[in-house]
């Protein structure tokens, strides 16, 4: 008989010692299959009793409870747990070889208002205002990931030449340049803040008041604090300024190629989630410099 934990902690291995899988990505799989063999127990079914139309029915629960993303990103974790279970403990067959399909939605990413953000940005006399809004700054005008602010060391930052050297998902090491009132944020927090909380030895750029280094969920909550504290009704998260970020430069006329360098997207399929933009600018630009335009029917 097949236990749950000890298969999903096999699996979990394989993903970190044979597949080098990012901690970040393990970590989502693992959410994934836990609540998926929590569903299983519930309801005294056994791993090996799993079959596809016990499958697809988790799937439609989950549809009616989060996001499309969400419950693709389930599906693939489920898929990929039962590949690994029929090949590792050689079973006869695989109950997630044949579930249903789960239609991608293709939904424009949400953004914050300029306005809003230049709110986030202004200093205000708040608490730990200086360490917050540097945070923000790199955050907004680099693009970055939330996990790739936290483990941000100061081998990646150069100040005098106004960039970062991110290393992201897959370690793909990309330039990212940074604006000139970024640079001053950030010197203003490391010179004014860092130095006096760093208490141990640390290469991480943002470390908290106590001198231990951030976390994602200290992010998360800092964003949500700092919008109540200024008293802007809005949801606010790291992914939200990312996307503000490369539509922001999209509407200023930058290059889908460009933004897809900048965001360290793999692949430009994952860039055109704003090709929305794109098409309104070309509509605009040809609206604008046809000369077929200047002509009126006859």
């Amino acid at each position: 008989m097949l236990d749950w934990q000890k298969a999903i902690e096999a699996y979990s291995n394989q993903l970190e010692y044979v597949d080098r899988k990012a901690k970040n990505t393990i970590q989502a799989y693992l959410r994934d299959l836990n609540a998926y063999s929590k569903y299983f127990i519930d309801k005294d079914i056994r791993l090996e009793q799993v079959q596809s139309e016990q499958i697809n029915t988790y799937l439609h629960t989950l549809n009616d409870a989060y996001a499309n993303a969400s419950v693709l990103r389930a599906k693939t974790s489920i898929i990929n747990f039962h590949r690994f279970l029929k090949q590792y403990y050689q079973l006869k067959d695989n109950p997630a070889s044949h579930i249903q399909k789960i239609r991608k939605l293709h939904r424009y990413p949400k953004t914050i208002e300029q306005n809003h953000i230049d709110n986030l940005l202004t200093q205000e006399n708040l608490k730990h205002e200086r360490f917050h809004v540097a945070m923000i700054d790199v955050l907004y005008s680099c693009g970055l990931r939330v996990s790739e602010l936290v483990e941000l060391t100061l081998s990646q930052v150069y100040l005098e030449q106004a960039y970062l050297r991110i290393l992201g998902k897959g370690n793909k090491e990309r330039m990212v340049p940074m604006a000139s009132i970024t640079v001053a944020n950030v010197r203003r927090y490391m010179e004014m803040d860092r130095y006096v909380w760093l208490k141990s030895k640390s290469n991480r750029v943002f470390i908290k008041p106590n001198g231990k280094a951030i976390t994602r969920q200290y992010v998360y909550t800092m964003l949500k604090k700092r919008s109540q504290e200024l008293g802007l009704d809005l949801e606010i998260s790291p992914h939200k300024l990312r996307h503000s970020f490369a539509t922001s430069l999209l509407n200023g006329g930058a290059d889908l190629r460009v933004v897809q360098e900048l965001l360290g997207h793999a692949d430009i399929s994952t860039t055109q989630i704003y090709t929305h933009i794109e098409k309104k600018r070309m509509q605009e630009a040809y609206r604008k410099f046809h000369p077929m335009n200047d002509k009126k029917g006859e």
